[in-house]
């Protein structure tokens, strides 16, 4: 977990939005290897295990490495392209299979990838940040620049995951998925839909008459 990123975390209980307080116990670099997080409105702590923080409500084994996800640097690119990952700036996260082309992005784009759970086995390098999360993702508001998700989300998950995404950020999702609201679609083909993210409605303005 890159010490920077986790700025961007929020605690994934239902109470106000806190951030987390980490304590490392091993360090690679800049990146937290081996620690906890802690919320200091609910006191949860949350394990760093090999780069990964898992931040379920309820933990339990991550899945298993899928067989039929292989990388693909060809679709690394295109992802790259989708999410708009041209510069350094930020973060994007990459959601269950689409982790698995996080090194051949790597090769195309410098964006540091959260990699929101991951396979087993699938090594946090330089770069990026290993996550677990179940009810929703757990991030500060609009701090994600991108964010690709795999057919094991569901829509509502979906949609409260919009949320983490910065207007104008690029949001990647199954051709099969419904097209939520908060997002005006950019392309779509027969594999997945791109879309942008809508910045939120500002609040009504008082119009008073001027004197002279």
């Amino acid at each position: 977990m890159f010490i920077e990123l986790v700025d961007s975390l929020r605690c994934p209980h239902p109470h106000e939005e806190s951030w987390l307080v980490a304590a490392a116990d091993r360090m690679d670099g800049r990146n937290i290897m081996e620690g906890v997080l802690g919320c200091p409105v609910c006191k949860a702590q949350f394990r760093i295990t090999q780069g990964v923080a898992d931040l379920r409500v309820t933990p339990g084994p991550r899945r298993a490495a899928a067989p039929a996800v292989a990388r693909d640097p060809e679709q690394a690119m295109r992802l790259a392209a989708f999410l708009h990952l041209s510069d350094g700036r930020g973060y994007a996260a990459l959601v269950g299979e689409w982790t698995a082309h996080a090194p051949d992005i790597q090769t195309v784009a410098e964006t540091h990838l959260l990699l929101v759970n991951p396979p087993a086995g699938l090594t946090i390098a330089a770069g990026t940040s290993g996550l677990l999360a179940d009810a929703r993702l757990p991030v500060a508001a609009g701090s994600a620049r991108g964010l690709a998700v795999d057919q094991d989300v569901g829509a509502d998950w979906l949609a409260s995951a919009l949320a983490g995404v910065q207007a104008g950020g690029r949001v990647v999702a199954p051709a099969t998925m419904p097209l939520p609201s908060g997002v005006t679609e950019l392309a779509r083909d027969a594999a997945v839909w791109v879309a942008e993210r809508a910045p939120e409605p500002s609040g009504l303005v008082s119009l008073g008459r001027g004197g002279r």
